[in-house]
């Protein structure tokens, strides 16, 4: 049996991220299957430098704040390969009406937001899909990729980002910035925090204040950058 609880609540801590990195990039809202939001992900191609981690950052904690609203839950079942839709109504006002299909192996869930509002002010319209698996020995066990219109707090966002998680705790995120998408994984708020930055050019380590910081590779590379214009 599907239970959609069990798709949308894993969906809640796993693309909800709550705290750690997760969802889009070059892709998103578009991929259609585990495997391509996967192969996204490890395929990275914008170059990380001083030009381009500022608004890495700053689209990475959109997305991160933009996700609670991702708690719709639901006790629906359906069969071995059956499929199941339900709409609820949102925390705060509008709704969000959810198809699972699939089984306990392999899922499929598609999501409808509509001004689904996760708190006062805070809402969001547009679709996401999440694609689950329960291979123990997988790195990631969820994926998911959303193309949304964002609001909260007086600031509108169209963002889209794609990400997996996996049950060791293993998570990350794709971003797009200016049509180049980079792998980001760790924490920001309110400008300030790290962030694990993946391009073509390799991995950087980057420490944000306020939105400026300094970023550093493997390998010796490092640079400063300021924040997001």
């Amino acid at each position: 049996m599907l239970k959609l609880e069990r798709c949308i609540g894993f969906a809640a801590a796993a693309i909800g991220l709550s705290g750690v990195a997760l969802g889009c990039g070059s892709g998103g809202g578009k991929a259609d299957s585990f495997a391509s939001i996967q192969e996204e992900i490890t395929k990275p191609t914008g170059t990380v430098s001083q030009d381009t981690v500022g608004k890495v950052g700053e689209r990475f904690e959109t997305a991160d704040s933009s996700s609670s609203f991702m708690g719709v839950r639901d006790d629906d079942q359906v069969g071995a390969s059956g499929s199941a839709t339900v709409t609820r109504t949102c925390e705060a006002g509008g709704s969000a009406t959810v198809t699972a299909s699939g089984n306990e192996s392999n899922a499929r869930v598609a999501m409808d937001f509509n001004h689904c509002c996760f708190s006062a002010g805070c809402c969001a319209s547009g679709k996401g899909t999440m694609f689950t698996s329960n291979d123990q020995n997988a790195t990631y066990n969820y994926c998911a990729s959303y193309d949304m219109d964002y609001s909260c707090a007086g600031t509108d966002a169209a963002i889209e980002y794609s990400g997996c998680f996996g049950l060791s705790g293993k998570a990350v995120m794709l971003i797009d910035v200016d049509g180049q998408s980079f792998t980001v994984s760790g924490s920001r708020s309110g400008g300030s925090g790290t962030l694990e930055i993946t391009g073509k050019n390799g991995k950087f380590s980057c420490s944000f204040t306020a939105g400026s910081g300094n970023c550093s590779s493997s390998t010796g590379d490092s640079f400063s950058f300021t924040a997001a214009k």
